[in-house]
């Protein structure tokens, strides 16, 4: 699938618009063409992942195979009908347990745990990267929450979402302006007549920008803490560009009581080619 092409033997976060977006139903079938490249080591951001484990204990449960790494917990390796090789116990104990990264030596659904500290699932996926253990990443973001995502270092992102009647212009209005953030220009070394801010821009700080200000600088598009129709009325005096990018994949839309082309009317056609309707189909 072309969305994939710039995911392999990279690091790919999965995030939703809400929970039941299709995180992890996206993740499932996303998993096999990852495997195209070889082994692939998938996790989940830990606050997240932990409540749904916690109240459930079943979710977010994906399947693995042979050669595949994910992080969990002790309890949840052992009750997993896949087999294990355990390659790191994870220092610290979080509120489920003992945390620990595995390697898969036979196939089957597991439960996902992520770390409640972003630098320690940072730091995993910089060793597994660094030792060779997995081609590529995957990992079950958190909902809605990009700026988490972005601690993670250089990847790329799919966004899911779950349309229905009720929430189509919000929505709709969402992925617009994703869309517009993913797609600024980056510009890693800004000349020196740009203003170069660093940490969010929020109305506060859009009020106190030096008058005539006409390009701008961000570290990149997570930092953007406006309202749609504030951040379009500052683009249009302001140039804004990012110095780190984060490579929008798709947008993974399931639609249900809304037609395919009254979702791609509210979105916007230069939407269209970023956008991969029902998260089924990247196993087709």
């Amino acid at each position: 699938m072309a969305w994939f092409e710039g995911a392999a033997g990279t690091v790919t976060a999965i995030t939703g618009l809400e929970k039941g977006s299709g995180k992890t139903t996206f993740l499932n079938h996303a998993l096999p063409l990852a495997r195209q490249a070889g082994p692939v080591a998938v996790f989940s951001i830990g606050v997240d992942g932990a409540q749904k484990a916690r109240t459930t204990g079943s979710s977010p449960e994906i399947r693995v195979e042979p050669g595949d790494l994910v992080m969990t917990t002790e309890a949840f390796a052992r009750s997993s009908d896949a087999r294990f090789e355990i390659l790191e116990a994870l220092p610290g104990r979080g509120s489920l347990g003992h945390l620990l990264l595995g390697r898969a030596q036979r196939g089957g659904t597991v439960t996902l745990v992520g770390s409640e500290h972003l630098s320690q699932l940072a730091e995993v996926i910089a060793q597994v990267r660094r030792d060779g253990w997995a081609a590529s990443v995957l990992v079950d973001g958190a909902v809605n929450r990009l700026t988490q995502v972005a601690a993670l270092g250089d990847l790329g992102f799919v966004f899911t979402a779950r349309i229905d009647r009720s929430n189509l212009a919000k929505a709709a209005a969402r992925v617009q302006h994703l869309g517009q953030l993913a797609s600024l220009p980056v510009e890693p070394e800004p000349p020196a007549e740009v203003l170069r801010m660093e940490g969010p821009l929020g109305p506060t700080q859009v009020e106190v920008l030096p008058e005539g200000v006409s390009r701008l600088s961000l570290e990149d598009f997570t930092k953007v803490f406006l309202e749609p129709a504030a951040f379009s009325r500052l683009r249009q005096h302001t140039e804004i560009s990012v110095r780190r990018e984060f490579r929008l994949l798709c947008f993974a839309i399931t639609l249900r009581d809304v037609a395919r082309p009254e979702f791609l009317q509210a979105v916007g056609e230069a939407l269209s080619p970023s956008i991969l309707f029902n998260p089924y189909e990247v196993a087709s």
